[in-house]
């Protein structure tokens, strides 16, 4: 290419340059085209937010319809307390490494799943005797 070529160019490229920037730096006009910026929460508030829904959603325990079923047929009864119970003990069990966990509690076994807090099984004292329970990476009393 030759040097002329490459002159102009760069003489065309800085002007396209300056036409720009003058009309960036154009103070409060803006064209029918472009929308006004509006103010929105920051991207912190959105991060947040974002995460406090997600504790919310991970500190709570939930039944998998089996272990529903299982807990029914077995008239085991959970209450709130029980369930923050149940989670403290998920919460444990995710910090030592547990992936499936054995949680004795209320003269009942309860087999979860400590990563994402949801009850497996639920075994009551009767169907404890004399059964092997397999498939845990470790064990809970409470």
């Amino acid at each position: 290419m030759s040097d002329a070529i490459k002159d102009r160019n760069y003489m065309s490229l800085s002007e396209a340059l300056v036409r720009q920037s003058e009309r960036i730096n154009q103070s409060g006009q803006t064209s029918a085209n472009q929308k006004p910026i509006t103010q929105g929460p920051s991207f912190q508030d959105l991060l947040n937010q974002t995460i406090s829904q997600t504790q919310e959603q991970t500190q709570t325990v939930s039944f998998s319809k089996h272990a529903n079923q299982r807990a029914q047929e077995r008239n085991i009864s959970v209450s709130e307390s029980d369930l923050t119970k149940l989670g403290d003990a998920c919460d444990k069990a995710s910090e030592k490494g547990i992936k499936d966990a054995l949680i004795m509690m209320n003269q009942s076994a309860f087999i979860v799943n400590a990563k994402n807090k949801v009850v497996i099984t639920v075994v009551d004292q009767a169907e404890m005797r004399e059964n092997v329970i397999t498939n845990i990476d470790g064990a809970i009393f409470i």
